[in-house]
């Protein structure tokens, strides 16, 4: 199963690639060239006169999404209508969750926050009633996907009507990925009646514990998780787990659900001997550290990488490579490796990395996908050809599903191989 769809509403930038022309009246957004700025006039006209009242400031992604779709809507347009197995459906027929984001100060406060720039941008006259307001906040935040480039990162947010449909797993059996604005939903599973109401997608990153996909789905999207993930707790056991504490053992103690430890799954070493407090005294050093490298990102990944080295030489004796704290390091460092062209570090901490994404991610994750195809591309630049062509296949029989051949990152994907074949084949031609 494979679905495509374009934002049919609005998103919050148009990104194209590098050496960008600014639109020389608003100086805001940005084109690779005239005919691209010719297709997106039509989505752009409305907010180009808002945005050049209010430059050299430059709107939040959320408050320009939030500017189209009050624009959109002043102009009576909700949206084409798409049809589906429960018939016909625009942007007017999304749910807004208005009474739960009256009772929550965050949002009210980010509403609050949204508004004071709207007023800026369009002016008071301009705006819709208060209570209008609040409904159409609160669909663009319900119903509002990420744009992500072809390495997951984000680059804005968007809204697709018939998307908007799916329902989330944190074991889901479809996944999403983008080529440029283009939305593509890809089955990762087998679905025999491959109608909305069965599709799923994560909403949230599946490399967390439940506790926190509950919380961050509770916070966003005020439901809690039933899925088949969330009613096993076998993987928040070893993503929360510590090092055997024997002294010698390459096993681990599983956190259970009263927060204390298990015995070693290896020697049998009794988790009673676990003090929560010092496991808590490291964690919290770990989850510090992740927020000093989020600061730190910004400016100088060689002082990312000494962070993260640093941190993880201090919780070496409690954490494993599958605790998803150092986890969570662990690809701080390995992109910080990248960026500073440390690319041994990098591999080093790749391999590593990998690992716990297989083990956390569900089959056929894209996550895992790019991760292999980094790690691949670092084994080829440092001539470790036999490991990177393993590693490049592995990572194509994911992307081959969750991206497909048509997407860039595959075409890239593709020439790393062949470059490592060709690599390969030379030096077998010199040797015979």
């Amino acid at each position: 199963m494979i679905c495509m769809f374009m934002p049919v509403l609005a998103k919050s930038h148009s990104s194209c690639g590098e050496n960008l022309k600014r639109c020389t009246m608003c100086k805001v957004v940005r084109y690779c060239n005239a005919m691209c700025q010719k297709e997106d006039w039509t989505s752009h006209k409305g907010e180009c006169p808002c945005l050049k009242r209010v430059f050299p400031d430059v709107p939040l992604d959320s408050v320009r999404l939030m500017l189209k779709l009050v624009l959109k809507q002043k102009a009576g347009d909700n949206g084409q209508s798409v049809k589906n197995d429960i018939g016909w459906r625009n942007f007017s027929d999304f749910k807004s969750h208005s009474e739960e984001i009256k009772c929550d100060q965050n949002r009210t406060e980010q509403l609050s926050k949204i508004v004071f720039t709207l007023r800026k941008l369009l002016g008071d006259s301009s705006l819709p009633p208060g209570d209008k307001l609040m409904e159409t906040f609160g669909k663009m935040l319900i119903n509002s996907f990420t744009v992500c480039d072809g390495e997951l990162q984000p680059i804005g947010v968007a809204i697709y009507l018939s998307p908007s449909l799916l329902d989330h797993s944190c074991e889901p059996n479809a996944v999403v990925t983008f080529q440029g604005t283009k939305l593509t939903v890809r089955a990762i599973k087998d679905i025999p009646d491959p109608s909305p109401a069965n599709i799923s997608i994560s909403y949230v990153d599946q490399l967390a514990t439940k506790a926190e996909r509950q919380r961050q789905l509770s916070e966003q999207y005020y439901f809690t998780c039933q899925c088949s993930r969330c009613n096993d707790n076998s993987l928040d056991r070893e993503m929360l787990g510590v090092k055997c504490q024997s002294g010698g053992c390459q096993g681990y103690h599983s956190r259970r659900e009263d927060n204390h430890f298990g015995n070693c799954k290896e020697c049998g070493y009794g988790g009673k001997n676990i003090r929560n407090e010092d496991v808590e005294q490291f964690y919290e050093a770990c989850l510090e550290c992740l927020r000093k490298i989020k600061e730190a990102s910004k400016t100088d990944p060689a002082e990312v990488l000494q962070m993260c080295k640093q941190c993880e030489e201090k919780q070496n004796k409690f954490f494993t490579d599958h605790n998803v704290h150092c986890t969570q390091l662990l690809v701080k460092a390995f992109d910080a490796g990248i960026d500073s062209g440390q690319w041994t570090t990098a591999l080093q901490h790749g391999l590593r990395v990998q690992q716990s994404y297989r083990k956390f991610y569900p089959p056929n994750s894209p996550h895992v996908g790019i991760e292999l195809m980094k790690v691949g591309k670092i084994q080829l630049y440092l001539e470790q050809c036999p490991q990177a062509l393993m590693t490049l296949q592995q990572a194509e029989k994911i992307l081959l599903i969750t991206h497909g051949r048509s997407h860039p990152v595959y075409d890239d994907l593709a020439e790393l191989i062949h470059q490592c074949t060709e690599e390969m084949r030379v030096r077998m031609s010199i040797q015979d």
